[in-house]
């Protein structure tokens, strides 16, 4: 659909789904409009090439505003026109489908992606309400059970009454979720449902519209688009947003050489490369699923999209299996708190930089009584009883990729994700 405006405790040493080992895989929905058919699909992004995962049609149509992996289950969700649709990610088979409903209203479930610090899917629960005189749309976070389908509301009023089909994100740290109204980036409080940030945006180095965000837990940043005009051919820009003040900061030096681009919340980040993929046109002609580096704003990958025959095979909604893999809150619920985050606390530690290289300093207004680093997978690679506000790390040892640093302060314990 072209121009439509319509997370996982981090447990160490227990046993994840197989999909975390092929962190090279997007997976997505390979869509045809003649015929009309849909199948769950991978891309191997190290060969470039496209796997039909699902042996028969899923659906005829899609809710092209949302869509979440859950990879601890190993579970692809998307809406379809029979409700929302769970799908084996190793055999593309529909393991469950049921009808979406709100037991305080109906409404749809939209722009949806998965949180892995909780493991729930979060979404805008959209109403139309009819009343003498006016006709609106309310808008309230929720969360929806895959096994049941049934909705339920966390925002205890509604929200809003519009939302562009601009892209979504959740901060599994600060547990936030991202909504754009393409004026605004709307936060909400993923545990009260409140706005929590609604910052108007502001392009300082040009631009009009940012498009396709999502959230890079790596860096902790808001990536997408920016969409510097609005007739095609567009002039396109790579960029970042601070989402508490709305400001979009250029990266990429120059326009990306794409003319137009899938607006249907298809984009995601591989957080170990630092590379965030999104479908676009190729100078070629033809559409590609387009791989950006979120340090350069440079196109570093250009998988051209398949045929089948003469019809075009679409892949959209793409998530990345170790997307904010193993992510953690650091706030509290001020509701009262968390049974997950009962010994968490958040003693002000800084770390830099991040990504980092040969050396990484750390300091803590509170004496590490205790520092492990653990890879991806859990494993200790590290540690040290430094009693110490501040440490050096020498880390020219270590290979590229995602770490775990665990803070044993005197305040309590911190858990921070660092890159290499």
């Amino acid at each position: 659909m072209k121009f439509n405006k319509i997370l996982i405790a981090l447990i160490f040493g227990g046993v994840h789904f197989a999909a975390f080992s092929q962190n090279n895989v997007l997976y997505g929905l390979m869509r045809t409009t003649n015929p009309s058919t849909i199948y769950l699909g991978s891309l191997d992004l190290s060969t470039g090439s496209y796997t039909q995962l699902s042996p028969t049609s899923l659906s005829t149509s899609y809710n092209a505003t949302g869509a979440a992996l859950d990879p601890n289950m190993g579970s692809y969700f998307f809406i379809n026109e029979n409700g929302l649709e769970a799908v084996n990610i190793l055999n593309g088979l529909t393991t469950a489908e049921n009808l979406v409903s709100n037991p305080i209203s109906p409404s749809y479930f939209e722009n949806f992606r998965f949180n892995t610090s909780d493991s729930s899917l979060y979404g805008i629960a959209r109403r139309y309400v009819q009343s003498p005189g006016q006709n609106y749309n309310e808008l309230f976070l929720s969360t929806i059970d895959p096994g049941t389908g049934v909705i339920t509301q966390i925002s205890p009023q509604s929200v809003g009454d519009f939302y562009a089909a601009l892209g979504n994100a959740i901060d599994p740290h600060e547990m936030v979720y991202y909504y754009s109204t393409a004026s605004q980036i709307i936060g909400l409080d993923m545990y009260t449902g409140l706005v929590y940030s609604a910052p108007a945006l502001s392009f300082p180095q040009g631009g009009t519209f940012f498009d396709n965000f999502t959230y890079n837990c790596a860096d902790t940043t808001i990536y997408g688009l920016i969409r510097v005009n609005t007739t095609v051919p567009l002039t396109i820009q790579f960029g970042k947003i601070n989402p508490q003040t709305g400001v979009v900061t250029q990266i990429s030096q120059q326009a990306l050489p794409l003319s137009t681009f899938s607006f249907n919340g298809s984009s995601t980040v591989d957080p170990t490369t630092g590379i965030y993929y999104c479908v676009g046109d190729t100078p070629q002609g033809g559409w590609a699923v387009i791989g950006i580096s979120v340090q350069t704003g440079t196109i570093v990958s250009t998988t051209p999209l398949q045929s089948t025959g003469t019809a075009q095979v679409n892949f959209e909604l793409m998530r990345h299996p170790s997307d904010c893999f193993e992510a953690t809150p650091t706030r509290f619920n001020p509701n009262g708190g968390s049974a997950c985050l009962a010994n968490l606390v958040k003693p002000e530690i800084k770390v830099a930089p991040n990504p980092f290289d040969q050396l990484l300093s750390i300091s803590s207004k509170a004496v590490m009584e205790v520092l492990i680093l653990r890879d991806a997978q859990g494993n200790v690679v590290f540690q040290q009883t430094p009693a110490s506000k501040s440490v050096a790390l020498q880390t020219a040892f270590l290979q590229s990729g995602i770490y775990f640093l665990e803070f044993h302060t005197t305040s309590g314990v911190e858990l921070l994700k660092v890159v290499k």
